[in-house]
């Protein structure tokens, strides 16, 4: 029989030992074996997948209602025989004890101090210690110093601690992960958390309050991942169940899968090719439990998907059929009850390292669903939007309409309506589907469930949103999404730097020696530094300032372009500043649609292969570290690459130093 999950939001607190441990001097020692046992997602005995752990505020008030200061403690730990699902006990990296990490839920203002510690084990190979970590939050809008990158801040050793302070600007979904050395083997283990931002003016609860978006009962979070857990060696599966559907609809696709060059099976994971977190190769196979390293040493390696979905930390189980004719759900599929006529508020994020995920909704009869996106990465639209293409021409978005795209890293804020006419105890699924993100090629993983809605109840006035309902657009002109103006800066160069005054930013697989490497602007950045050195410089011997940085003045509004020149999807993100996109338009001599984005703030933006993204940005100042007033906290090194993460370790990175 199927599970069935009424969903909650459980606060996340930490165990005994765990408290003892925080006791003892600063926590810079905290437990250092390393190596904990506690149940993943919601813990209370309750394996959930649609529900996020919160985190606990240790500072003055109560839980962010008495004041603006939150104070939490969040640990990364290695974390042994975590339940994901189906029977699987997987051995993962974890904040605070839970895939994903827990949850902070914050207003526009406050003011965050996060005690960082890390517990990994310490490791060292080739004499350098590889278990380093941070936190990078990812989309905030917060002082330099508290980025967590590798041209900020020094990287965590095990045993030590960081402690970030900053102040959330700007409503929207946001979400933290390391970014130093293995954080793209970090983040596949399991290290990444989201963050729910609620603006400050009253907007979202007014809206609330006219049933124009459905209320906090009647919202979910969801972090979607991918994850591979290796088998007894000898068992680790080379392919997918042939059996799986595939969006493209061909009978042998789990072929194309085993045969295609960048994909990352756990048998080559696990058996064939194992790599250690320098992606050096073993001379053993990985461990059963274990999640194998997928960062390949090399300028470009397998670096395809996780093989199992999760659902906040979780594999929902599965149901036979495809979206367009479901069929039963499997035994070990867990539903959450929903009421027909209903809205349902799904606020998603997608940290997987390569993934996209692409969502469609269908009910049993496999009748479609849409998913109405209301916001995302900069809090509310203006207007509701219904995405993807419809078939009549235009621009191709490569998903259908309706349906929802997460790029890696990308949010969105979503309303999936329940039809009035469905049926008491039937089932609702939203699955993702494969993405087209190479020309011509799929990345061939099947079609699966990642949340499965059982009908259990009825409403007495059918909740209704569509295209272009006004949203922010109802409140009057003050809510309205600011329209960022002409630029009135321009890059510049100053004496004894590096760097390009180029408006262009290009992403490229090529690298000025000729070489295929993922690249900005045909310079790679090192891959592999872990912090600043005594010299201000990166240990690794990372050039101060790469020949493909930007200098801008602090603000500044500026208006440029990414172009990609390659033939793959990226998904480009800037740290620090939230972007305005403007539109995308083929790159030179390249012929297809234009697109022009509706008004809104984001981190993210995927740029189509030879397409050109224009944007804006403010670079608006802030408080320094530790500061509550005042400016300086926007000078600095502020990275931007592409999301897919080993995209970015092989060196499709490069920077945007704000000057005063």
């Amino acid at each position: 029989m199927t599970q069935d999950v009424a969903g909650r939001s459980a606060k996340n607190t930490m165990g005994s030992s765990w408290k003892a441990c925080l006791a003892g001097v600063l926590g810079l020692m905290l437990c250092l074996s390393g190596n904990e046992s506690a149940q993943a997602t919601t813990g209370n005995g309750v394996v959930d997948p649609y529900a996020v752990p919160v985190i606990k505020d240790n500072g003055p008030g109560d839980n962010n209602l008495a004041s603006n200061i939150v104070e939490v403690n969040i640990v990364a730990a290695k974390t042994d025989n975590v339940d994901i699902g189906n029977g699987v006990q997987a051995n993962v990296m974890t904040f605070n004890g839970t895939i994903p990490g827990p949850q902070l839920r914050l207003k526009v203002g406050d003011r965050v101090k996060v005690t960082f510690t890390n517990n990994l084990p310490s490791k060292f190979i080739d004499g350098k210690e590889v278990n380093v970590s941070g936190i990078h939050w990812h989309g905030i809008e917060l002082n330099n110093q508290s980025d967590g990158t590798e041209v900020t801040q020094a990287a965590v050793d095990p045993g030590h601690m960081f402690i970030y302070d900053f102040t959330v600007t700007r409503p929207g979904i946001f979400w933290y992960h390391p970014h130093h050395h293995s954080s793209t083997n970090q983040v596949a283990k399991g290290l990444y958390g989201s963050i729910i931002v609620e603006d400050n003016q009253g907007y979202e609860a007014a809206l609330i309050a006219q049933n124009v978006i459905p209320s906090v009962d009647q919202t979910k979070t969801l972090v979607l991942s991918d994850i591979t857990v290796c088998n007894t060696p000898g068992a680790n599966p080379a392919t997918f169940d042939g059996n799986l559907p595939h969006v493209s609809g061909i009978q042998s696709w789990e072929i194309n899968y085993q045969n295609h060059p960048l994909t990352q099976s756990p048998y080559i994971l696990c058996e064939q090719q194992p790599m250690d977190e320098n992606g050096n190769l073993l001379n053993q196979p990985v461990t059963a439990g274990d999640v194998p390293n997928i960062q390949s040493p090399v300028l470009i390696g397998r670096m395809s998907e996780g093989f199992t979905v999760l659902t906040n930390g979780v594999n929902v189980g599965g149901r036979l059929g495809t979206p367009y004719k479901p069929g039963d759900l499997l035994p070990n599929a867990v539903t959450t009850p929903v009421n027909a006529g209903q809205g349902l508020r799904l606020q998603i994020v997608n940290p997987s390292p390569v993934r996209y995920m692409r969502l469609r909704l269908t009910n049993s009869k496999g009748n479609q669903a849409p998913l109405v996106r209301i916001g995302g990465e900069g809090g509310l639209l203006n207007n509701a939007v219904v995405e993807g293409s419809n078939g009549a021409g235009g621009f191709d978005f490569k998903y259908e309409k309706g349906e929802i795209l997460l790029p890696p890293a990308g949010r969105a804020d979503v309303v999936a309506m329940i039809s009035p006419s469905e049926k008491l105890d039937s089932v609702l699924t939203l699955w993702t589907e494969d993405f087209q993100r190479v020309e011509a090629t799929y990345s061939w993983t099947p079609t699966v469930p990642v949340m499965h809605l059982k009908v259990s109840g009825r409403v007495a006035n059918p909740y209704n949103l569509g295209q272009g309902k006004p949203l922010l657009a109802s409140l009057g002109a003050q809510a309205r999404v600011k329209a960022l103006g002409a630029a009135t800066g321009d890059l510049f160069v100053g004496v004894g730097e590096q760097g390009s005054v180029d408006k262009d930013i290009k992403l490229t697989f090529s690298n000025n020696t000729g070489a295929f490497q993922p690249s900005i602007d045909g310079v790679p950045m090192p891959r592999d530094f872990t912090g600043l050195g005594p010299d201000g410089l990166a240990s690794s011997g990372n050039p101060f300032y790469l020949v493909s940085a930007r200098h801008a003045t602090l603000s500044n509004t500026m208006e440029l372009t990414v172009t990609n020149m390659t033939g793959a999807h990226h998904p480009f993100h800037l740290h620090g500043f939230s972007v305005q996109p403007i539109t995308l338009t083929p790159r030179a001599e390249i012929t297809g649609p234009s697109y022009t984005f509706d008004r809104e703030f984001r981190d993210i933006v995927d740029v189509p292969a030879n397409y050109s993204l224009t944007f804006r940005v403010s670079l608006d100042d802030r408080p320094t570290y530790g500061a509550l007033s005042g400016g300086g906290g926007g000078v600095g090194r502020w990275l931007f690459h592409c999301h897919i993460l080993p995209h970015a370790t092989f060196g499709m990175m490069s920077e945007l130093h704000v000057h005063q």
